[in-house]
């Protein structure tokens, strides 16, 4: 219990100094900026392209002391902050189950599809096997579609 306190402790303290760091890394930036938009107009292209190249810099420069700070800022926020948890999930257990049954009967096809091509081939294979109950279409008796398909009738 108190490892995580010092943890939480430690990084909050280096949390409050990058915070710091990122108020001195825009106030030397908002300087740079002042300084160059202050400078008299360039007299020829060579100033030109070097208040162009100045420009460039210092905009990538911002443009990368806010993409840290907004990373530091979203690492930082708790899973509680976003109200949501660990056991929150998208799907009920009743919908999860229907996925997985809909996603064993698309592979039983397949499967079997596979092995009438390789009979058509003239391949000698030995039919896959399944477990019993792995999935929705896996062969039980009075599913409709394995009696349906040719290979799966009994």
């Amino acid at each position: 219990m108190a490892g995580k306190a010092d943890q939480g402790g430690a990084a909050g303290t280096t949390a409050a100094w990058l915070g710091e760091v990122f108020a001195s890394l825009r106030a030397a930036t908002d300087q740079a900026i002042a300084v160059v938009t202050a400078a008299e107009p360039p007299a020829d292209v060579a100033e030109a392209e070097k208040r162009a190249r100045a420009i460039g810099v210092l905009a990538r420069t911002a443009k990368a002391v806010a993409a840290l700070e907004a990373d530091l800022i979203r690492k930082s926020r708790s899973p509680e902050e976003d109200g949501m948890s660990d056991d929150d999930r998208d799907l009920s257990d009743a919908e999860l189950a229907g996925l997985q049954a809909e996603f064993f009967a698309r592979v039983d096809h397949l499967v079997a599809a596979i092995e009438r091509k390789s009979l058509a081939a003239g391949l000698d294979r030995e039919p896959a096997a399944r477990a019993e109950g792995a999935g929705a279409a896996g062969g039980r008796e009075g599913d409709a579609e394995a009696e349906r398909r040719p290979d799966r009738a009994a």
